[in-house]
């Protein structure tokens, strides 16, 4: 089990390097990533925790649960190796789900290099009321503590979004 694990860490590791040597484009879904056939209220409110300023929340990745930031700053969905890393180990991504490079103008102005990943799903909310999204394309920093965020990709999805300061929620209205 531990030579499989290494063994698709690896794979991982030399496809995304590979791809971010060689500066390949990703590809567009072919169909929009938000399924209109999900039966549930048009409103999802989830409750939300302050950390260090920012509210997080619990988002389902390809059916692991993370952590992630909401970030209207951000214009996609943004990992970490280590969250690359625990979709590998579980089975949840694979090689095909390796689509090429991203480039990203970080907070102090600079450019950097980063993989970029196909997420086959996004839960929001539970499992009786969720937004479901698929076909997401998600960057990877090779930095393994980056933030986890939940940025502009999804979020446009949505009808609207408002944040609810006062009952600590963040509320998502479906198209």
């Amino acid at each position: 089990m531990h030579n499989r694990l290494t063994n698709g860490i690896s794979s991982s590791l030399i496809i995304i390097s590979l791809m971010m040597l060689m500066s390949a484009c990703g590809k567009k879904a072919s169909k929009p990533p938000y399924d209109l056939e999900q039966k549930s209220k048009s409103c999802i409110s989830i409750p939300y925790d302050e950390m260090g300023g920012v509210k997080v929340i619990p988002v389902k990745i390809n059916g692991i649960t993370m952590n992630m930031i909401y970030d209207t700053g951000c214009s996609g969905v943004h990992i970490s190796w280590n969250e690359l890393k625990t979709l590998d180990k579980n089975g949840k991504i694979g090689p095909e789900d390796v689509l090429g490079v991203s480039y990203a103008s970080i907070a102090d102005g600079s450019i950097v290099a980063n993989g970029l990943i196909n997420i086959k799903r996004i839960e929001v909310g539970s499992d009786e009321e969720s937004i479901v999204l698929e076909n997401i394309p998600a960057s990877v920093a090779l930095n393994q503590e980056a933030p986890i965020l939940l940025g502009n990709s999804v979020l446009d999805e949505l009808a609207s979004v408002e944040v609810d300061n006062v009952k600590k929620n963040i509320n998502f209205y479906k198209k």
